[in-house]
């Protein structure tokens, strides 16, 4: 039995003992209590059990702002962790520990050796922030399909050693999220434009961008609208958008604000958006109407458009029409085929491209799903999302990569 120090490592939000120990747990650390948001669709699919998948969560002071103006889930295991104890994770010998964001206090958390450390992220998408060398510290790596494990192949991150002993694990769309308040339009439906943003990343280059940057997005939306027959334009920009560069929230507000000039009809989903850009948003626009996002009366979607971002698995996930926005440096060279008919370049030709693929989006689309979506094994693919939960558990306490002797000694060397 691991023993646990008598100092309280874990503030609980219930009266619990401190050396309560879990099989299982999520560990967060963001600098926006917003990414709960991302995180929740997962407890409510049921891949982490809200009663026995704990979520440990950070607390730092900008956190601990952010929570006077902000309620947490009530209905999940949540536990705020001590930024002093991260080393100490509350974990049972052989626990696993499931990582949503590649955050820079993993590699604290990751020298608990008593359990094992699986990066999940919390999407699937080409931006750089999903293939980065840290992924090399955890245990497994839970991948959503070929194009994924190609990435860390063609970055040198991982070899193919590592995949064919089974390192990174193929989980399909276990975790890519559902947007509920979204379904895709039927034949005879008008529906919606939904414009999904994403936000600028790490560092600069063609795979971390965001088309509100000087409001390239912005200027093809009336257009596509009009191609696409949509009655009104939907706009859901990124939590994180704008927290590095502050100069996009105000290419945000900007680009809305011509659209309303424009005549269009504008609606803001801003449920997961950051306290600052809801806040400048009140301040710049007060009177484009926000959109309540509600599961029980989802919006029809006739078209999404996004950035080469994790909302392209979103909407390949929940079969919803969409194209993407971008600059050829961005497009993925092994799905190069596919995006090339689905991509809005700078120098394409918007209306010819956008009827050609409304005209074969289904097999399109297909295609680009068998490159996204792949399962370790077949039978994976058809398991609920609790069954796929307890198949990844019983998988990597398996240890395949790792091997069945004395762990610590056997994998200490990822660290």
């Amino acid at each position: 039995m691991v023993e646990v120090p008598k100092t309280a490592a874990v503030a609980l939000l219930s009266p619990r003992p401190p050396a309560d120990l879990v099989e299982n747990a999520v560990y967060l650390d963001s600098p926006v209590i917003s990414a709960l948001h991302q995180i929740m669709p997962f407890y409510q699919s049921g891949i982490f059990s809200k009663k026995e998948t704990p979520l440990l969560l950070r607390i730092k002071p900008i956190i601990q702002l952010q929570l006077l103006a902000t309620s947490l889930p009530k209905d999940i295991d949540l536990r705020k962790l001590s930024h002093g104890y991260i080393s100490q994770l509350p974990m049972a010998p052989s626990g696993v520990v499931f990582y949503p964001f590649n955050s820079q206090s993993n590699m604290n958390a990751v020298t608990n050796r008593n359990a094992f450390h699986v990066l999940t992220l919390h999407g699937e998408s080409n931006k750089l922030a999903s293939n980065r060398p840290a992924a090399r510290l955890y245990d497994y790596i839970c991948v959503a399909g070929p194009l994924a494990i190609q990435r860390y192949l063609d970055s040198a991150i991982f070899t193919p050693a590592d995949v064919e002993q089974g390192r990174l694990i193929m989980m399909g769309d276990s975790f890519v999220q559902d947007i509920p308040w979204i379904k895709p339009a039927g034949p005879d439906e008008r529906g919606a434009l939904l414009y999904c943003p994403t936000w600028e990343g790490y560092g600069n280059g063609p795979v971390n961008y965001s088309s509100v940057r000087d409001k390239q997005g912005f200027a093809v939306l009336s257009e596509a609208a009009r191609n696409c027959g949509a009655k009104k334009i939907i706009i859901k920009p990124h939590p994180y958008l704008g927290l590095l560069k502050r100069r996009m929230m105000l290419d945000f507000v900007a680009g809305v604000g011509k659209l309303v000039a424009q005549g269009e009809n504008i609606e803001l989903a801003l449920g997961e958006s950051s306290l600052p850009l809801r806040a400048l948003c009140r301040l710049k626009l007060p009177h484009v109407p926000r959109l309540k996002e509600v599961a029980s009366n989802p919006e029809t979607i006739r078209l999404g458009l996004c950035d080469v971002s994790g909302m392209e698995a979103v909407f390949l996930k929940q079969r919803i029409a969409h194209m993407v926005i971008g600059p050829s440096g961005a497009i993925p060279r092994i799905a190069r085929d596919v995006y090339r008919r689905k991509v809005l370049l700078p120098e394409v030709d918007i209306a010819q491209t956008m009827r050609y693929y409304l005209t074969k989006f289904d097999d399109i689309d297909s295609e680009h799903r068998a490159l996204v979506f792949g399962y370790q094994e077949p039978s994976v693919a058809e398991m609920t999302a609790v069954a796929r939960r307890n198949w990844l558990v019983e998988y990597v306490r398996s240890d395949p990569f790792w091997g069945r002797g004395p762990k610590i000694s056997k994998r200490e060397n990822i660290l």
